[in-house]
């Protein structure tokens, strides 16, 4: 599957140089008794090249195969039509699909076996001078090819990593955020038992002294009524004081909402 704007160039290069290959082909040996088999064994090569993709992704061992059937296909070529010197173009092809696919080792080693058999072929067929141009001609094209398809795999894997990345932020982001909503909540919850305690300690303490105080007046009632005004003014005061407390932590357990 073609995903990016450069892998896209490196496919439309790879059918241009077998559009270019044919038309080469058909232009100059077309009248060639061997141009007919020639012609078949690029569309074998054609269409090996473009179910490649589908069967190894579900059998990787199809890609040597792949390989030494395309090399083959190749050097049966060369071996009916000698001086069709475009021919060699195909080991492009071959070459950006091997750096993409095996190790580096491999990808050298396939890449060092095309160059001798282009060699061997161009040498008899046009000479050493032209050969080794034509030969020059099709590494630096290789070289360039692959160079530009593994830097855009490279950047494509690097997009991909950053949207992970990205996307694990934005999942972190949202935890995070639930365990802040989370300790508020447990904050407001710990601030409401303090104050609920401080509330419960309150009232009681306050009750048992307007308790006491309120039998001591009674009993001062019954002995000394002269004595009970202070007992009263004590049990006013207590009161008034107890309602103030309870006033103050009421207020604290009220949301900040209601206030």
């Amino acid at each position: 599957m073609i995903r990016t704007q450069s892998q896209r160039i490196v496919a439309i290069s790879n059918y241009t140089i077998l559009a270019i290959v044919a038309l080469r082909g058909v232009v100059s040996f077309s009248g060639d008794a061997a141009f007919a088999p020639v012609m078949v064994l690029l569309t074998i090569f054609t269409l090996l090249f473009v179910i490649e993709p589908r069967i190894s992704q579900h059998w990787n061992a199809f890609r040597w195969l792949y390989f030494g059937a395309q090399t083959a296909l190749v050097g049966g070529m060369a071996l009916l039509v000698t001086s069709f010197d475009f021919l060699w173009a195909l080991y492009i092809i071959l070459a950006g699909q091997a750096y993409n696919y095996l190790s580096r080792r491999a990808a050298s080693i396939w890449m060092g076996i095309w160059i001798i058999s282009a060699e061997f072929f161009l040498l008899t067929a046009v000479g050493l001078a032209l050969s080794l141009a034509i030969l020059l001609n099709f590494v630096a094209v290789s070289i360039f090819l692959v160079s530009f398809s593994h830097a855009s795999w490279q950047a494509e894997a690097a997009r991909n990593e950053s949207a992970d990345l990205l996307a694990e932020l934005q999942t972190a982001h949202v935890q995070l955020q639930n365990y802040a909503d989370r300790a508020e909540e447990l904050s407001a919850v710990r601030e409401r038992n303090r104050v609920a305690r401080e509330l419960h300690d309150s009232v009681n303490q306050s009750i048992f002294s307007i308790t006491l105080t309120a039998e001591a007046a009674r009993t001062m009632l019954d002995r000394d009524p002269a004595r009970v005004p202070p007992y009263l003014d004590q049990l006013q005061e207590m009161t008034s004081g107890a309602l103030a407390q309870l006033r103050s932590l009421i207020g604290q357990l009220r949301p900040k909402a209601d206030e």
